[in-house]
């Protein structure tokens, strides 16, 4: 098992904790229906809340982990996403919108680390500490990098 190096939480915004209470909605809506004999309208809402929020839970950032050879981001239950550090190029705030894998915690740019990876799409993340996050990754980056150098 890797040392942890550091660890991060997401940055959630105002906007995306709101549409991350959006099932609460959909919950809500089928209570009414309920009052109002529609059962099949109030199943469909609850039934429309449950995916949401399970789609929710799997796929929205909880930590952010530098790790000794790899950057992992932990997702809702078993599921996480692995950058393994022989695959990045360079991590950084990013210059402009992004194509890539967007981790979502927030529609500001503010906090927001562009991870560019070799030959693979960029993977977008915003950490609670952008700066800090920028510099324990550097730092674990360049003693990963000076350990498994050609030769070595």
């Amino acid at each position: 098992m890797e040392s942890l190096i550091y660890e991060d939480t997401p940055r959630y915004d105002v906007w995306l904790k709101a549409i991350i209470l959006l099932p609460l909605f959909f919950v809500l809506i089928g209570a009414f229906y309920l009052t109002t004999s529609e059962g099949e309208s109030a199943i469909g809402m609850f039934a429309t809340a449950v995916l949401m929020a399970a789609i929710y839970w799997a796929v929205f950032p909880r930590k952010y982990r530098i790790l000794e050879s790899k950057v992992k981001i932990v997702l809702g239950g078993p599921f996480s996403f692995n950058i393994p550090f022989d695959s990045i190029e360079t991590a950084r705030a990013p210059k402009w919108a992004s194509v890539g894998i967007n981790f979502p915690s927030s529609f500001s740019g503010k906090n927001a680390v562009q991870i560019v990876r070799r030959k693979r799409l960029n993977v977008n993340i915003t950490p609670s500490d952008r700066e800090l996050f920028l510099k324990s990754l550097d730092k674990a980056l360049n003693s990963w990098r000076s350990h498994h150098t050609e030769g070595h």
